[in-house]
């Protein structure tokens, strides 16, 4: 990892869209500081919007690393926190936007409570709408037995507070906590690596901490809803991933035994409802995908 030579390394996590890193690019550069820097991480984007941002003057001091083929976002994560100089990291995905102020905010969390390894914000969509972005309950064998584990609730938080998970949207990071307990487990491509994270480092001596005070837009899903199957079958695959990590072997077993005849019997349901409607509703017709693609993909 580079020496520490300044304050945060900001990284943005691409793949295609212009218009959103323009917008994600922009606010991050009113918002930061000569001793920050900011760096994009190109997972091979198919359109032009890398070729936009190296030809415009105004951001010529970004620094990119293009990647060969889609890497994945916590190996993307990595090399910006490996190639960066900052105390503190910022990772972000391409569809955000930064409040001016945010970097301050998080900069005085840290340095109020020297065990904070991990801070979210609260997210909102554009319209407003309040995002899920925390979780006060640790994984356990409960919460992943689907339908079973649901009715467990978020409790409310309304000032920096401790929690169990973040959502991985945007997050920023103590340099020295990753110096002592690692990065993002590269072994997950997509979904469940900032679970894994904050499961890690919540059984370490540092914390994961909410700060709802940081509100930032997020747009969500845009990076995904161009391959909705394939996205299905990595968020089912990270999620096998993470149970054999972090649970004894006979709980993984209860949550095959319970989970994957789920799935079958989710789909049916699911089947006979979109039938039923004649196919009219789109919710329906997601969910009965969602199943299908997962079934086909462990068979």
């Amino acid at each position: 990892m580079i020496k520490q030579s300044k304050r945060f390394t900001i990284a943005i996590i691409h793949r295609n869209g212009f218009e959103t890193l323009k917008t994600v690019l922009d606010s991050i550069l009113a918002d930061m500081t000569e001793n920050d820097e900011v760096i994009i991480v190109d997972n091979n984007s198919t359109d032009s919007s890398i070729d936009k941002v190296e030809q415009n003057s105004a951001y010529h001091h970004v620094k990119i690393i293009k990647h060969a083929c889609n890497a994945g976002y916590g190996f993307s994560c990595n090399q910006s926190m490996l190639q960066g100089g900052g105390e503190f990291f910022l990772l972000c995905n391409n569809d955000i936007e930064l409040p001016l102020g945010s970097l301050k905010a998080f900069e005085n969390l840290f340095n109020s409570d020297k065990n904070s390894g991990l801070i979210g914000p609260q997210m909102f969509s554009p319209n407003g709408n309040k995002m899920r972005s925390y979780g006060t309950q640790s994984p356990n064998l409960l919460s992943q037995l689907d339908l079973i584990g649901r009715p467990i609730k978020n409790r409310d938080i309304s000032s920096f507070s401790k929690v169990s998970i973040l959502r991985g949207a945007c997050l920023a990071v103590r340099r020295e906590m990753v110096n002592e307990i690692g990065m993002y487990d590269e072994d997950f491509y997509f979904y469940h690596e900032e679970t894994e994270w904050c499961f890690r480092i919540n059984n370490s001596k540092w914390k994961v901490m909410f700060a709802p005070e940081i509100e930032i837009s997020h747009v969500g899903g845009s990076s995904t809803s161009r391959v909705f199957a394939s996205s299905r079958i990595e968020f089912f695959r990270s999620r096998l991933i993470f149970w054999e990590k972090i649970f004894p072997k006979f709980q993984v077993a209860i949550l095959y035994i319970w989970n994957i005849p789920k799935l079958i019997l989710d789909f049916i349901f699911y089947l006979i409802a979109t039938i039923v409607t004649l196919n009219l509703n789109i919710r329906l017709r997601k969910k009965l995908i969602d199943r299908a693609v997962v079934i086909s993909w462990l068979l």
